[in-house]
């Protein structure tokens, strides 16, 4: 292989600080994304939503870390059918209590 010149490193420099600069850019805009999506199934406060998503925008790969870390362990929709499976037991005990007591 011959021995490059100057202008070719300095081409070949350029090409890879604008791929690398892309692909940064694409992954810290998919990390804003999805923290803004997972925040809004997760979080009811718009003002919570706002600050998970300042907090990727901002910091970056560690904000999300901290999103991770702080947010809600459940989806909002896990909540609700978690809500509505605790009711229903609920109402077959005082049924099953009613019936035999």
């Amino acid at each position: 292989m011959p021995p490059m010149d100057a202008n070719t490193l300095q081409t070949l420099a350029t090409a890879l600080t604008i791929w690398g600069a892309t692909f940064v850019l694409a992954l810290w805009a998919s990390l804003v994304y999805w923290t803004h999506r997972d925040a809004a199934a997760r979080l009811r406060e718009p003002s919570r939503r706002l600050l998970a998503v300042l907090l990727s925008v901002i910091l970056f790969i560690p904000g999300v870390l901290i999103y991770i870390l702080l947010r809600p362990q459940r989806t909002l929709e896990e909540e609700y059918l978690l809500t509505l499976e605790e009711e229903a037991l609920l109402r077959a005990i005082e049924e099953s209590e009613r019936r035999h007591g």
